[in-house]
């Protein structure tokens, strides 16, 4: 498979963006309150400063930052770092975290990466440092290439490539929305870094946690990622909110996830 043959392939499938966006303000009560992980309690921190990946004068950008709980982490090995989410809410959170940490050279940027242009956008070859965790901000050729685009130096995206879910995988059954999107995304990834002459490092790292939401709020979870994928209708929208009152405890849905997470590495420069 040549690079035409993959940019044709792994293209971006049509999304509801307004059920994306609101999906994820959704979320950010969750992902926007944390305490700043450090090199100590953080692998991929770690791992970032192992491979001399950051340092002090460096630019940084962090694509789909969420809350912005790595940037604000990483604000302190370098000299700028900006951080970049669609999420008008989780934005709101990494800025709040920016205040209530007191951090000053962090900013946050409310943008769209799907749709962004690098040179109209000012951002072609301005970051030493592009960087992507845990997020489906990158899953196409055009937003891969975007990264590179992005970086004079190097690139590192983070991400899962095989996933359980105990709530989600249930769902998924029984309305036919399983695919094997995060294995092909990581493939055709590898496939094409090494296809424009890119050595990618991979590190792989096992990880395990239990996600615990209210029952109401984990019915509109549940509606909006599933819209995200296909249209659904009321009846569908009914069946989700019994299933999920069906496996609730106390009012609340517990998930355990089980997830492979593969970081690739590779330098631009």
């Amino acid at each position: 498979m040549d690079i035409n043959e993959i940019k044709l392939k792994w293209r971006l499938k049509d999304q509801d963006k307004e059920a994306n966006i609101n999906l994820w303000d959704e979320k950010a009560d969750h992902f926007g309150n944390y305490t700043i992980p450090t090199m100590e309690n953080d692998k991929f921190i770690k791992l970032l400063k192992y491979e001399n990946l950051i340092n002090d004068d460096f630019k940084v950008l962090d694509v789909g930052c969420g809350g912005g709980k790595y940037t604000l982490a990483l604000s302190r090995e370098c000299r700028h770092i900006y951080g970049m989410d669609l999420s008008p809410k989780m934005i709101d959170y990494a800025n709040e975290n920016k205040r209530k940490f007191n951090i000053n050279n962090a900013y946050f940027i409310c943008e769209d990466w799907h749709e962004l242009n690098m040179k109209k956008s000012n951002l072609y070859k301005k970051f030493d440092l592009v960087f992507a965790s845990m997020t489906p901000a990158i899953q196409s050729a055009s937003t891969l290439e975007k990264m590179n685009e992005a970086s004079k130096k190097y690139c590192v995206l983070r991400s899962n490539i095989k996933r359980k879910e105990s709530v989600y995988d249930k769902l998924g059954k029984i309305f036919n929305i399983l695919d094997n999107e995060q294995n092909l995304n990581f493939l055709y990834t590898l496939n094409m870094l090494f296809l424009q002459g890119y050595m990618p490092k991979i590190n792989y790292e096992e990880k395990r946690w239990l996600y615990k939401e209210p029952l109401e709020k984990a019915c509109r979870t549940y509606i909006k990622r599933i819209k995200i994928i296909r249209r659904i209708n009321e009846d569908e929208e009914k069946k989700i909110i019994q299933i999920l009152k069906d496996i609730s405890h106390n009012g609340y849905i517990e998930e355990e996830i089980n997830s492979t997470i593969a970081t690739l590495i590779w330098s631009v420069g």
